[in-house]
């Protein structure tokens, strides 16, 4: 549904507005999404699930107290990374999840229906 006249000059006189008051938030508004955002929480849950694993495995044997934080923060990320990666698909409007679809998702910078 598009706006009518007076709801997009209403629209452009707010925005002129925020950027004759603050032209750093502006530029920050405007090049922020939401899916850069979620794509960047989804890569490092998924660095900080690897990193988690590796401390869990690497531990265990030595200090099982450590193991066991290594293990929560595996848990934790991979929990953030599974949230994260179906918003970007729904974003995208894709239903299936197999890992190509999931690397692709992760690695494009900008989806075309934002730009």
């Amino acid at each position: 549904m598009s706006l009518n006249e007076k709801e997009q000059e209403i629209l452009n006189q707010i925005e002129q507005g925020l950027i004759n008051e603050d032209p750093d938030l502006a530029k920050t508004v405007k090049d922020t999404t939401l899916s850069k955002f979620t794509r960047t929480r989804a890569v490092i849950a998924l660095i900080l699930f690897v990193t988690g694993l590796f401390i869990m495995l690497g531990t265990y044997i030595i200090q099982p107290l450590l193991a066991i934080i290594g293990f929560c923060v595996m848990a934790i990320s991979g929990y953030i990374f599974v949230i994260n990666t179906k918003a970007l698909l729904k974003a995208e409007n894709i239903n299936e999840w197999n890992f190509s679809q999931v690397l692709k998702i992760l690695r494009n910078q900008d989806s075309s229906r934002q730009k």
